[in-house]
């Protein structure tokens, strides 16, 4: 996996005063940097906007410090949808709304790179970390999708901890060096991933082929 992602959070501390005392909320911010190849990246952000899970979009994400002709693709069960950055005015066009959906935290998008541009593109994304438990609905058939906060590492031990597999469901992971996808079976027999589980780094999103409709719970406290 080209895409290198480097996770660091910090505190910062908001103070409001009421009745002569003092009231202290915590927000947890954090970056992850990617290296983007060209061609076509499956990434995940990890991080939220302003808290709601609803507001990251592909300015707030992605930026404008982009190739001309990027392309971000988004998957549905319909099929695919995409737009392109435009550089000469800085500006997304065709179909933004799903792509602005689906860079909540959760979800995955492609980024393609153009094959003219220079290469590795770095991107860093900002914003909160998600804390608390937080449940992602599943659905039987294809997604494309992530853990909601900044969890890297084996997927059966340290990122899918709340998430119940059926037999034969399937990780889809995609290679951007290769520019194609390896993938993974579960299977109930052994509780494991046929050949070992996988790995992904924060930032990287996958496709789950579940044979069955789900939730994924997922808790995460920054310690």
């Amino acid at each position: 996996m080209r895409t290198k992602a480097l996770f660091c959070a910090a505190a910062l501390a908001a103070t409001s005063l009421a009745a002569s005392a003092q009231t202290y909320s915590l927000n947890v911010v954090g970056y992850v940097n990617l290296t983007l190849t060209n061609g076509y990246n499956l990434i995940a952000n990890q991080l939220d906007l302003d808290g709601t899970m609803t507001n990251n979009t592909l300015y707030s994400v992605l930026g404008t410090n982009l190739p001309n002709n990027t392309k971000v693709w988004t998957y549905t069960p319909g099929g695919y949808s995409f737009c392109t950055f435009l550089s000469a005015s800085s500006k997304w066009s065709g179909t933004t709304n799903p792509a602005n959906a689906a860079l909540s935290p959760g979800q995955g998008v492609f980024v393609q790179i153009p094959a003219a541009a220079s290469y590795p593109q770095n991107v860093t994304l900002v914003g909160q970390v998600i804390q608390g438990t937080n449940v992602q609905p599943i659905i039987a058939g294809y997604q494309c999708i992530s853990a909601i906060p900044p969890i890297g590492g084996s997927f059966q031990t340290n990122i899918a901890t709340g998430y119940n597999p059926a037999n034969n469901d399937k990780l889809w992971i995609w290679n951007p060096s290769s520019q194609g996808y390896t993938f993974k079976t579960y299977l109930t027999a052994s509780a494991s991933w046929g050949g070992g589980s996988p790995v992904f780094n924060v930032g990287q999103a996958f496709f789950l082929q579940a044979k069955v409709a789900t939730n994924w719970v997922q808790a995460f406290t920054v310690q």
